[in-house]
C-alpha cells in the first residue's frame, strides 16, 4: 500500500465538499466524455476537492489479444502509452488545482506489469507542473489506500478528521448484488468514515453502516459510516451503426451506471466540527 494522503485544510465555511471519480477510461471511444467534462466542471464550480479511484485511462494495447480491438484504439501511433498519457494530461489540465489524489486501477496496473510503464506516476508528475505552487502536489496513490482530511477553522482543538478508505475494486460487474458483498469485505478489514470502491461501473450506496463501542472516556458511542461505489463514464448503451448491438446485452448483464459521487461535510453547531454530519450524493 502506497503512503496515505493526509491533507490539513483551514476552512471557515459551514460546508466542505469532495468529488469522488473513478473509471474515467480516458482514451476509450465508448465513454460519455461530454458528461465527464460537465461533471468535472460542476465539481470545480462547487469548490470541491477531486479524488480519482483508478482506471483514469483505458490502456488496452495491441498486446492484449483478449481485449484489444483496432477500431477502438486512439490512433495509429506506435507510442500508444505516450499518446494516452498526453491525452489524459491535456484533458485534466483545467482541473489540476482541484485534484488531490489519483489512484491506480486494473488498467494502469496492467500497463505497469506488462509494459513497465507507470502511467499514473507520469500523469501525476505532469499535472503537478500545471498546478499552483501554493497547493500541495497531487497525491499519487495505489490500488488501495487511505485519504484523510484534517479540517479546522483556525481552532486546532476543533479539528475534524475525515478518513476515506479507497479500493479500486476487483471481479465482475455484479449485476445482481451491485457490489454489496464487496462493501462487507472492505468494512470488515478497514476502519474509515467512508469506504469507496470503483471498477464495477455501478452506483451503489450504503448510507447507514453502524458500529458501536466505548469512547476514550469509557462512554458508549455509536459510529455511523457510509460506503459508495462510483460508476465511471462508460456509456450505458452503445449502439452500432445498424442500431441493434447493445453493450452487455449478449452477456445478459444490466446497463451500466454513469457519474460520480459528491460528498458534503457539514459543520455541527454544537461541536463546531465537520465530521459529525455528512452526506454522499450520487450524480
Amino acid at each position: 500500500m502506497i503512503e496515505p494522503m493526509v491533507r490539513r485544510v483551514l476552512w471557515n465555511k459551514d460546508e466542505f465538499g469532495l468529488a469522488l471519480f473513478s473509471d474515467m477510461h480516458l482514451g476509450a471511444n465508448d465513454i460519455d466524455e461530454d458528461k465527464l467534462k460537465k461533471d468535472l466542471e460542476q465539481a470545480c464550480n462547487e469548490n470541491r476537492r477531486i479524488l480519482v479511484n483508478g482506471d483514469l485511462v483505458e490502456t488496452i494495447l495491441s498486446t492484449d489479444r483478449k481485449r484489444f480491438t483496432p477500431s477502438k484504439s486512439m490512433s495509429l501511433r506506435d507510442d500508444a502509452l505516450n499518446e494516452i498519457t498526453e491525452y489524459a494530461v491535456n484533458f485534466l489540465k483545467p482541473y489540476a488545482d482541484y485534484i488531490d489524489l489519483i489512484g491506480t486501477g486494473n488498467h494502469e496496473q496492467s500497463a505497469l506489469k506488462y509494459n513497465s510503464f507507470d502511467i499514473i506516476g507520469a500523469i501525476t508528475v505532469l499535472l503537478n507542473r500545471e498546478r499552483s505552487p501554493l497547493l500541495n502536489p497531487i497525491h499519487r496513490s495505489g490500488y488501495q489506500g487511505y485519504a484523510q482530511y484534517r479540517i479546522n477553522d483556525g481552532n486546532v482543538k476543533k479539528t475534524s478528521v475525515f478518513t476515506i478508505y479507497h479500493h479500486h475494486g476487483i471481479g465482475g460487474s455484479s449485476p445482481v448484488s451491485k457490489g454489496m458483498i464487496d462493501f462487507n469485505r472492505v468494512i470488515y478489514s478497514h476502519d474509515a468514515d467512508l469506504w469507496w470502491i470503483g471498477h464495477k461501473h455501478v452506483g451503489t450506496h450504503d448510507p447507514y453502516i453502524v458500529r458501536d463501542g466505548l469512547s476514550r472516556m469509557g462512554l458508549y458511542e455509536q459510529k455511523i459510516g457510509q460506503a459508495v461505489f462510483t460508476p465511471g463514464y462508460k456509456k450505458a448503451v452503445n449502439v452500432d451503426v445498424k442500431g441493434y448491438n447493445i453493450y452487455y446485452s449478449d452477456q445478459f448483464y444490466s446497463m451500466q451506471a454513469c457519474g460520480y459521487a459528491a460528498v458534503n461535510l457539514y459543520r455541527d453547531s454544537h461541536t463546531g466540527r465537520m465530521k459529525d454530519r455528512y452526506e454522499v450524493i450520487s450524480r
